[in-house]
Order: structure tokens, then sequence, then C-alpha cells
């Protein structure tokens, strides 16, 4: 099943200005910061190692802009305006956290040149996430691999991931989403061993009191909110 709706990725003048933050830029900085987040809230562990691969204008100006720091900022959770975001390479690496930056030649295969490709690991489990950063702070998330799946959505955000271990279940929050007038934009369907993947694209502002409520329902193994 898939719907498609318009979607405006900014919806006032503040999604353009960016948000108050530690500098130098809104786009490789706030940008990068909301990056590393994601790849963090997928993942949802602890990593040992971080990789960070750059396409186009991030690997050309990665180090000046504060992108790495940004990102690795992210990963650790800390928020735009934290006065440890520049420091967030020392405190991640003091925590026994390897971190490597790779740039990466050629063209972005996600048609932007702010993108960054950004996989976690430990000794349990590995997660990847590519996400661009498209001004203002505001970011699109183009490609998510963890747990056996791996999906590539449109990119446009709230995003809502569902690991279900009942096929039946993704149709139940269909409906749910109807009666209290969530719009999905578009939701991509994978079917894996026994576990069923659901990705939505939501229009504006997804309630965090359903999250939570999704979360504690049966049969719910995954809940994502990015």
């Amino acid at each position: 099943m898939s719907e498609n709706k318009k979607n405006t990725s900014f919806s006032s003048c503040f999604d353009v200005i960016g948000p108050v933050m530690v500098g130098p830029s809104s786009s490789h900085t706030a940008g990068a910061i909301n990056i590393g987040a994601a790849a963090q809230k997928v993942f949802r562990d602890r990593p040992t190692q971080v990789i960070v691969r750059y396409y186009e204008s991030f690997a050309e100006t990665h180090q000046g802009h504060g992108t790495d720091f940004a990102i690795v900022a992210g990963v650790l959770g800390f928020r735009y305006d934290d006065t440890r975001v520049p420091n967030s390479i020392e405190i991640a690496e003091s925590q026994g956290i390897d971190i490597r930056f790779i740039e990466m030649e050629g063209p972005s295969p996600f048609g932007h040149p702010n993108t960054a490709d950004i996989t976690l690991m430990n000794s349990e489990k590995t997660s990847r996430l590519v996400g661009i950063s498209v001004g203002g702070g505001k970011i699109e998330v183009r490609l998510i691999e963890m747990e056996g799946f791996l999906i590539e959505p449109k990119g446009y955000l709230p995003g809502l991931l569902l690991i279900a271990n009942n096929p039946n279940l993704s149709r139940t929050l269909e409906y749910r989403f109807e009666d209290e007038g969530i719009v999905i934009n578009s939701q991509i369907h994978q079917d894996g061993t026994s576990r069923f993947l659901t990705y939505y694209e939501i229009q504006h502002h997804f309630p965090l009191i359903m999250y939570y409520e999704i979360e504690s329902m049966q049969g719910v193994e995954r809940l994502v909110l990015l």
C-alpha cells in the first residue's frame, strides 16, 4: 500500500532562519546535529564506533564548518545550544568511541551536496542512516538500514518507523491515524522473517502521546520517531 500527498518541508520563517545554536552554519552544523541525532534514534544504543562518509559540499567543508563535531554531538544527544557541542569529538573519544570521517569522491548518490552517510556499531549490532541537510537546520532521511531491513524513504520528516511481529498492526495504526486526523504522505512496507517493517512519512506534527501509546501496544518490537 502506498499513498503520496504533498509535503511542505518548511512550515514557517523560523525553519528557514534556523535554530539558536552553537555555530557556524545552520546547514552544516544544526542540520548535521539533527542527522547525528536521527542516526542515534535508529541505533538506540551506545556505539563503540562511528563512521561518517561525506559527499560533495560536506566532504569539502566538514572540518571548517563544524560538521564533524556537530554530527558527533547529535549522536551523543547534545542540543544545538549545548556548550559541549564543539568538544563532542573529544568527549566521545574519552568514552571509548572510535570515530572516522571519510571524504567520498564524486557526486552524492542521493542527489544533494550536503549528504552524510553514518554507520553506528558496537559488539551487538550495526545500523546505518543517510541524511541530507536542506537548510535552516532541517534534514531529510534518505536511507535507513537496521535489523535486517533496508529502506530508502523520500526523506520528509517527521517519519515513524515501526517493526512489529504482527503483519496486521500497520493497518490498525492507519485507521487510528485517520481517526486522529494525521496525514500520511507516503509509506513503505517491508516483510522480514516473522517481522514486518512499516515506515510512515507524516505531514507536520506527530503527537508524542500517541507515540508512547503505540510503543506499548502488543506486537510492537521497535518504534522510532524521526
